[in-house]
């Protein structure tokens, strides 16, 4: 009696399991079916991501090679061309590798351009004004000043990654065109707040002495004609 009551309950569940396959038998075979889907293509666009970061890798390294073999320019061109197809990261580290050999090469203006593109690349602030940086302090050495602190006041904002270097080098600026209020204002604020790295608060302590010493000239001394002198003295004696 147990046996059969047994059979007939397990008669009885696959009765239910059967209408319950039919009912939603399609619809779980979709949900299967897209996670499986879905799961294929995560591992396919992993593998491809990886693939495609090998080769990026390996022109980067074949124009370092050529870099090495004394071939700057075909190592600027592949640098560059990976700027253009490469992912965001490769395409900013190239770029700033091509912006080096021009500078090294004393092609400051290709230098600079190459730092600006480099900038737009990168995502993070950190990377983006490092390129920014680098170009200011090219441009400085041109004496481009206005274009520097065009350039520069928005990388010297409160917090910002390369805060102090680019107030120094705002300074500086300042300073080189004949603004010393400006000058002084910048350098006076990296002596005075913590934080500010002992190696640009030296320098910024030293510039500030500098511009000192630069305000307070000494008074020039009345030069006197000594023609003019030994005719008042005639003119005295008589």
């Amino acid at each position: 009696m147990v046996d059969f009551i047994n059979e007939v309950e397990e008669e009885l569940r696959k009765d239910d399991y059967n209408r319950l396959l039919k009912k939603y038998g399609p619809l779980i075979g979709i949900v299967l079916f897209a996670i499986i889907a879905g799961t294929g293509y995560i591992e396919y666009r992993k593998y491809a991501d990886d693939k495609k970061a090998q080769a990026v890798s390996a022109v980067y390294t074949a124009a370092d090679k050529q870099l090495d073999e004394g071939r700057p320019d075909e190592a600027v061109a592949a640098f560059v061309d990976l700027g253009e197809t490469g992912p965001d990261g490769y395409a900013g580290l190239a770029l700033m590798r091509a912006a080096a050999v021009r500078e090294d090469q004393g092609d400051m203006i290709g230098a600079v351009r190459y730092f600006d593109q480099a900038a737009e690349k990168f995502s993070g602030a950190r990377h983006k004004q490092l390129a920014q940086l680098k170009a200011a302090y090219l441009l400085a050495d041109q004496g481009a000043y206005a274009d520097v602190i065009g350039r520069v006041t928005p990388l010297a904002e409160t917090d910002a990654p390369y805060e102090f270097l680019a107030r120094e080098l705002l300074g500086y600026a300042h300073s080189e065109s004949g603004d010393q209020s400006s000058a002084r204002e910048q350098f006076a604020y990296l002596t005075s707040i913590p934080g500010v790295p002992a190696t640009v608060k030296q320098r910024a302590e030293q510039s500030m002495a500098l511009m000192g010493t630069k305000a307070a000239p000494k008074a020039p001394q009345p030069i006197i004609n000594p023609t003019i002198e030994k005719q008042d003295d005639a003119t005295d004696e008589e």
